[in-house]
């Protein structure tokens, strides 16, 4: 078994190209494997049909819609889920009441923080 294979699977949803592109570098410089990023509700249900992710980051809006419908599905594989958004904690629906939040712009190395965190719940 690899080093890698040990490394924590994290399930990226967002949809603005460069944020995701920024999380996957960040979090492959971190050594953690990455999932995704998928940019719709759709993919990301496509992609946690097929693997159970360690940790989820999820943007609270993509494009018209929200993450919503991904709570459930998530919380059914006991993931846990760190939500980025530009909106307050406060701001977001009660379905989000469990999950970490980062508020956008967040430094980095709180994502790491908040990963290691909710990791071990």
């Amino acid at each position: 078994m690899s080093a890698d294979s040990k490394a924590l699977l994290v399930l990226v949803v967002e949809d603005e190209l460069m944020i995701a592109a920024t999380l996957e570098i960040t979090l492959d410089m971190h050594g953690y494997r990455v999932l995704g990023p998928a940019a719709t509700v759709a993919e990301a249900t496509e992609l946690l049909a097929h693997t159970r992710p360690d940790v989820a980051l999820i943007d609270y809006r993509l494009a018209t819609t929200t993450t919503e419908a991904l709570l459930p599905l998530l919380e059914e594989r006991d993931v846990p889920v760190c939500v980025l958004t530009g909106y307050g904690a406060q701001q977001l629906p009660p379905a989000y009441a469990r999950c970490a939040v980062l508020e956008k712009p967040f430094p980095m190395q709180a994502l790491v923080s908040v990963i290691e965190e909710i990791s071990k719940r």
